[in-house]
């Protein structure tokens, strides 16, 4: 077909575009809560249930995509997936009451998981034994849109007094990708042609270790996104525009991560790198229990933890495709994982927010992240006998 897109390198600066509006999306929810709290008259306890609808919404879209991806084309199914995330940013500050956000919500979690799942897999097939590089840089353009939702934001509330128009520049933003997906031509898999299911043996237990491991510092990692302003704010170490900033921050500590992770994915083992990693998401959280109501720690600890989270997600996506085959299903598995993570530990702290202190989000999130020190030996003991 004529101009249709076929040179990897371009398929993968067409994924990193989606990945920028992807990281846009993702993090477009944080620092709009208390205003989207406003809007539909409820409670900040209340609101943090949005995020619990993303992720369930997340959860049931990738299982749904790791399906079609490995038994369609890949790329009509990420352009839809795109197109619908437009469509339901856009109507996001039109919704008045919680319910109907949700949903709108729940809907939105689902297409992001259609979009993360597709590029993820089929970058994977495009470059397979070579994808540790172009896997750091895919997360690091995640990690761009990550940083500007919040600024973008900002800027918008200043402006006009709300936060309505940053949803709907993001939507807007989107639609040129949806056009570029879909005219690129779409990778296969190796161990299977399109429209028949792979048949490749699952060793469970491990699969089970991975999806755990993604559930622990995905958890983490979104939860300290979505509720680093609404902390700072009540804490009070922050006025609201310098929140939205710490936020950004925190994304840019993140993609600063992601950009230094991808000449060094060249020179180390996936596995070595995600211990660094671990250690650095300890101390981080660490210091900002320590330092709780502390300007100087919330901001050391904001800096540290972003640039450690940042690079577990591809690393570990690359460590996994040196121990299982990596399918359309093994790869929905894994966001699953990262769904559930990112429902039950912005939940969890959204329960204990107002009436624990906000000191309680930063020890939740450090206490998450010892349990994935712990479920990343239990992994690596797996491996070896595997």
């Amino acid at each position: 077909m004529r101009n249709r897109i076929y040179h990897p390198y371009a398929i993968t600066a067409i994924y990193y575009a989606a990945f920028i509006g992807l990281g846009m999306v993702a993090a477009s929810l944080g620092p709009t809560l208390p205003g989207l709290a406003e809007q539909t008259g409820v409670q900040l306890k209340q609101a943090s249930w949005l995020f619990s609808a993303t992720s369930l919404g997340y959860l049931l879209g990738a299982l749904a995509a790791g399906r079609l991806y490995d038994r369609r084309l890949g790329h009509p199914v990420m352009a839809l997936a795109l197109l619908l995330a437009a469509a339901l940013m856009a109507l996001v500050p039109s919704m008045p009451q919680i319910v109907l956000l949700a949903m709108v919500m729940l809907f939105l979690g689902g297409a992001q998981a259609g979009v993360d799942v597709g590029g993820n897999t089929l970058l994977v097939w495009l470059h397979r034994d070579k994808v540790p590089p172009f896997m750091n840089g895919l997360h690091l353009f995640w990690g761009v849109g990550s940083i500007l939702a919040p600024i973008l934001i900002a800027q918008v509330i200043l402006v006009t007094g709300g936060f309505a128009w940053g949803y709907w520049l993001i939507a807007l933003l989107l639609l040129p990708v949806v056009v570029l997906v879909w005219r690129a031509d779409s990778p296969h898999a190796l161990h299977h042609e399109p429209g028949a299911a792979p048949q490749v043996p699952v060793n469970w237990p491990l699969v089970i270790l991975f999806m755990l491991f993604f559930l622990t510092f995905v958890g983490a990692e979104g939860a300290y996104g979505g509720w680093i302003y609404t902390y700072a704010v009540a804490t009070g170490i922050a006025a609201p525009a310098v929140a939205a900033y710490m936020t950004s921050a925190y994304w840019g500590a993140f993609t600063f991560s992601r950009l230094a992770s991808i000449p060094l994915s060249m020179r180390f083992r996936p596995r070595t790198l995600i211990i660094v990693d671990l250690i650095g998401c300890v101390i981080g959280l660490s210091l900002a229990v320590l330092g709780d109501g502390s300007t100087v720690m919330i901001w050391l600890a904001t800096l540290l933890f972003g640039a450690s989270v940042a690079t577990l997600f591809p690393l570990t996506m690359s460590f996994a495709a040196e121990v299982v085959t990596v399918t359309g299903q093994f790869t929905s598995l894994m966001f699953v994982g990262a769904s559930l993570g990112g429902m039950l530990i912005p939940w969890l702290i959204g329960q204990f927010f107002e009436s624990a202190g906000p000191g309680s989000a930063m020890r939740i999130m450090l206490l998450d992240m010892l349990v994935c020190v712990v479920v990343f030996i239990l992994l690596n003991q797996m491996r070896r006998r595997s």
